[in-house]
């Protein structure tokens, strides 16, 4: 009981849980902390645990400038063990909310009622749906006076359908244990924040900015304390730099950073209300105001002005969606052919990155793109004299095979005339029965198809249905088709590299847990045990907290979880060694990385190309994933195709669907009835 009470006495003076556990676990208590050196905390603490301790112990033996420039340098590497909790946070949107404080509550009655009862129910007047949340989660307290400055943790929300007041009477305040309320908020933890927060530095679940807390506001809860106290005290230690340049004390310029204020820009736009709020005195005002002016200008051309701010904006830089670049083959292309129409200039582009080629080379290509040019707008010319039209195919082919066999101003006459007459009686009648003619053309074959399921070569578990049942499916819209499989091309410049597409393969690929890890049971401390391969994890680019988190979500898992030395561990509160065997099995299978629909990936070579084949499709989440070609990329399922690429793509994909599947059985049928079932 001691040991939980001085935990709880540490938690309710501002230390996180982890942090109090540890603190008791190696032997602390508040009064052995006030009398510890420095010296005795760096053998069993991070700088940043440091700094939690001094404020929260009130160590003023220890210098805590000192203290924070050094956990500053030490950077992110002090984590620690984290919560799932924190791990969720870092990595998905978690739901929060910004409350107002009832009239007729103080603050400081609130955290007397959580210092006597380790909790509260504070009535609110406005409804919450108590089921939108996961529990334990973040309220951040909004005074009308000063904006947000309390953290409170929620672990559950009371909800009753009309004004009611609930049987645990003395968790309610004194003066307000008659008052109904529809809704009670139980409040465990009220953490001050180490400066006010403006309501513009939330999110909206959507991602708008908050701009009003009127009753309560659902935000993205993104703020994680423990990991921002460095962030805070950066903020702080450049507050009083700036603001005693311009002439300030070091008391106001800390009261300024706690009604947060710290910037310059955030001085121009503060009425003179808010400064003088913050301790500013009146005949220093104007000069403040003017020095501020001065600085946001210079703030502005240059947003960054610590290592450390530059630091972490280059590693969030890192950490954004990878942008595509433009190589230099590309770029030499595009500069040498830029006075050709645009698909021209993408062809060569494409030509020029295959095969590496030199400008000398790329201008080659263009001297012969620019003929092409020239004889398809000769061509053009023609028709334009003979009021005929051809297709823009039909007009390329003739260009290519008039350059390739040097046809003269006649020949090549002859060739558009005869062009146009075939274009013209190949036409459809305009009265021609031709939905007859294209069941009939399909149907006849199609009783003739047999069914079969075909294997690819030597992998027997991947298969594809193909012949009758096959084409039932295209005719009939199925939604989700039998075998769903994808073509998954690659770029040019990662094509002819079969290591390349194996790596795509397995980014591709879906991974369960006991595929990213070795899972075993604890008997002795009655938990489970994961322990990631940390080589396979970095290959896959998967921190080991975002594993944890995908775990906890996809698991939708209530034990408790912490990370520790590289170990996922699992706790359960009610624990038997039956649950523990079910937790195992039912973490194991947990599909946590790659694509969840794409249960195989092999790679064959077509060609001079490798490309992808999968067991399962998932168009939209392929396309996202660097070095695949979204332009040839493709899916057998036509819904799929009509949600991500729209109707017309659908129209061409039953099309291509159609004709290959007849073309399989050794079936001609004439491309144009396929093209117009598709149109249906």
């Amino acid at each position: 009981m001691a040991r939980l009470d001085t935990i709880r006495a540490l938690e309710k003076r501002g230390l996180s849980t982890q942090l109090a556990e540890k603190t008791v676990e190696l032997g602390y208590q508040l009064g052995t902390l006030k009398k510890c050196s420095l010296k005795d905390l760096e053998k069993d603490f991070y700088y940043k645990e440091i700094l939690q301790l001094i404020d929260v112990a009130k160590i003023k033996s220890i210098d805590r400038d000192e203290i924070v420039d050094k956990a500053l340098k030490e950077g992110d590497i002090s984590d620690g063990p984290i919560s799932a909790d924190q791990a969720l946070r870092r990595v998905e949107k978690k739901l929060g909310v910004i409350w107002s404080l009832p009239e007729g509550y103080t603050i400081d009655g609130v955290l007397k009622q959580i210092s006597r009862k380790g909790q509260v129910l504070l009535g609110v007047a406005f409804p919450i749906n108590s089921k939108q949340f996961r529990y334990p989660f973040h309220g951040y307290v909004y005074l009308k006076s000063r904006g947000i400055c309390y953290q409170s943790v929620i672990t559950e929300v009371v909800s009753f359908d009309r004004p009611n007041i609930p049987e645990e009477k003395e968790l309610l305040l004194s003066a307000h244990t008659s008052e109904p309320y529809v809704t009670f908020l139980r409040i465990e933890r009220l953490i001050e924040m180490p400066r006010t927060i403006r309501l513009e530095e939330f999110r909206k679940m959507d991602g708008t900015q908050v701009k009003s807390a009127r009753n309560y506001t659902q935000v993205e809860d993104s703020l994680d304390l423990d990991r921002e106290r460095l962030r805070f005290e950066e903020e702080r230690i450049n507050a009083l730099k700036l603001f005693t340049e311009m002439g300030l004390s070091q008391k106001v310029s800390l009261s300024l950073f706690t009604h947060g204020i710290f910037l310059a820009s955030q001085v121009v736009i503060a009425t003179d209300n808010e400064l003088r709020a913050a301790g500013v005195p009146a005949a220093k005002l104007a000069k403040f105001r003017d020095a501020a002016a001065e600085a946001a200008a210079v703030e502005l051309q240059e947003p960054v002005s610590s290592k450390t701010t530059v630091k972490k904006k280059k590693k969030a830089e890192k950490e954004e969606k990878p942008v595509k670049k433009i190589n230099k083959f590309r770029k030499a292309a595009a500069k040498l052919a830029s006075d050709l129409p645009g698909l021209y200039i993408e062809e060569i582009s494409i030509e020029a990155e295959t095969n590496k080629l030199g400008n000398k080379e790329i201008e080659g290509l263009v001297k012969e793109y620019t003929k092409l040019n020239d004889a398809e707008t000769n061509i053009k010319e023609i028709l334009a004299k003979k009021e005929g039209s051809l297709p823009q195919g039909v007009v390329r082919e003739i260009a290519e095979k008039s350059l390739k066999h040097k046809l003269k101003p006649k020949q090549l006459e002859k060739v558009i005339d005869g062009g146009i007459l075939q274009y013209v009686q190949n036409k459809v009648d305009a009265t021609e029965a031709v939905g007859v003619i294209a069941a009939q053309s399909i149907g006849e074959p199609g009783t003739q198809m047999t069914m079969r399921t075909f294997h690819y070569a030597g992998v027997a578990e991947m298969n594809v249905t193909l012949g009758l049942p096959r084409l039932i499916e295209i005719v009939d819209a199925r939604r989700i088709p039998k075998t769903p499989i994808m073509e998954v091309f690659l770029e040019p410049n990662v094509s002819s590299s079969q290591k390349k597409a194996l790596e795509i393969a397995n980014l591709i690929e879906a991974q369960s847990v006991s595929q990213l890890a070795k899972i075993s049971t604890d008997i002795t401390n009655l938990r489970v045990l994961i322990e990631p391969d940390m080589k396979i994890l970095k290959t896959r680019g998967l921190p080991i907290e975002e594993l944890a988190a995908r775990i906890k979500k996809k698991g939708r898992l209530k034990s408790k979880m912490t990370i520790e030395k590289g170990v996922i561990t699992l706790e359960e509160d009610d624990v038997s060694f039956k649950k523990l065997y079910l937790l195992e099995d039912k973490v194991s299978h947990l599909m946590v990385d790659g694509i969840g629909n794409i249960q195989r990936a092999i790679v064959r070579k077509e060609g001079d190309e490798y490309v992808i084949f999968t067991e399962g499709s998932d168009l939209q989440a392929i396309l996202e994933v660097p070095g695949v070609d979204p332009t040839r990329t493709n899916t057998n399922s036509i819904h799929e195709v009509a949600e991500v690429l729209g109707i017309e793509a659908a129209r061409i994909a039953i099309s291509n669907e159609l004709h290959k599947t007849l073309s399989e059985q050794g079936l001609a049928v004439d491309p144009r009835h396929n093209m117009l079932v598709s149109m249906l």
